[in-house]
């Protein structure tokens, strides 16, 4: 039988790794003292230990290089609630030192092999700030955050979390499983995969198609399977605000296939379609509007202006221009355009007064 080690550190970094890294000058700005007169001075009670891969050439880390369960749900606490505030730095650079101590936390759940019951705990506020994330800098060029990277391991986490309810009920311990969470993540793994039938089934064999708390999320993966690209947009945004957050990444995929849906129902070499209808169709709002114009030239469809009278009573750009739709000229090549922000959503996340308390307790207010 495999024995697993268990961590006996209740430090958020091993001293070893504290030494080390200050010797060789490897303290991260998030780590280092704020008071202190000089720039740059780490501070111990600050560390938080490092992400480093396995490798087959590396010895077996010992028991006091490992934390124990109640330091790494105390770890998590702290990076969510006094680093990611902590505005002394643009949020991109607070995710890269969360994300990566983060990665180490779930690598030592790992090497000790913790519990269901005590993977939750943990594993949880992770696939919130990776929602959360994902969401926050969908808009950041690629040298600042790769969408892939941070795509694939909240997927990971996803399937895990998932995975440890499924593991309790196969041990009848009913009694600890938390509803309210179990269902906030399942809602957040469809949001995450809209669209995908592989999740669909998934929660559907969990649960039967007429849960309540998944009610609306399975119709919404129903709908786009149906190819009503238009009615799960508007599900989405009935979503709560981090379901909608993350769900909101595959907007601009739908609103491709509705524009290539329109090429082919609505084409005409004489008939157009207003822009203003359009944009409420696609659900453009906010300052999202004014790329109305340009994304339907990244596909490149036909645009046609408006009549003169017709210009001038228009109070917005949009107003003064037309759409033709043409099988022949919508260009199917293209991959979706990068995704946005959306003002619906972005106004709903403005207004939470704490978001660390969100990401940890998944209360919203």
């Amino acid at each position: 039988m495999i024995e697993f080690i268990r961590g006996t550190c209740e430090e958020m970094c091993p001293k070893a790794e504290i030494d080390l890294r200050i010797r060789e000058k490897m303290v991260h700005f998030f780590e280092t003292d704020p008071d202190a007169r000089m720039p740059g001075v780490a501070d111990r009670s600050r560390m938080v230990k490092e992400f480093t891969r396995s490798a087959a050439d590396r010895r077996q880390p010992k028991p006091w290089e490992i934390r124990t369960q109640s330091m790494l749900l105390e770890t998590v606490h702290y990076l969510v609630t006094i680093v990611l505030p902590d505005p002394r730095r643009p949020f991109y650079q607070r995710y890269e030192f969360i994300f990566d101590r983060m990665r180490a936390i779930r690598q030592e759940m790992v090497i000790q092999n913790l519990a269901v019951c005590e993977v939750l705990p943990i594993l949880v506020p992770i696939v919130r700030f990776l929602c959360y994330s994902a969401y926050r800098l969908c808009e950041a060029p690629i040298a600042e955050f790769d969408p892939k990277i941070c795509a694939q391991h909240l997927q990971e986490c996803l399937k895990k979390v998932i995975r440890c309810y499924e593991e309790l009920d196969e041990a009848s311990d009913k009694h600890l499983v938390d509803d309210l969470n179990r269902f906030e993540m399942e809602r957040l793994y469809l949001s995450f995969n809209i669209g995908s039938p592989e999740a669909t089934q998934s929660a559907i064999a969990r649960y039967g198609a007429t849960e309540p708390e998944l009610r609306l999320h399975i119709t919404t993966q129903l709908e786009c399977h149906r190819g009503n690209y238009y009615a799960a947009i508007r599900n989405m945004f009935r979503f709560s605000p981090l379901e909608a957050a993350v769900a909101s990444l595959q907007l601009p995929q739908f609103r491709r296939r509705i524009l290539q849906q329109f090429s082919i129902a609505y084409q005409s070499r004489v008939q157009t379609v207003p822009l203003e209808w359009l944009e409420s169709v696609l659900h453009y709002e906010g300052r999202e509007r004014t790329c109305l114009l340009d994304d339907c030239r990244y596909y490149n469809l036909p645009l046609v202006a408006r009549s003169t009278v017709e210009q001038q009573r228009a109070e917005d750009g949009n107003w003064c221009w037309a759409v033709k739709f043409e099988k022949s000229q919508f260009d199917g090549q293209r991959c979706a355009i990068q995704p946005r922000k959306v003002p619906r959503i972005e106004d709903v996340l403005e207004r939470c007064r704490n978001i660390s308390r969100m990401l940890l307790d998944g209360f919203f207010g």
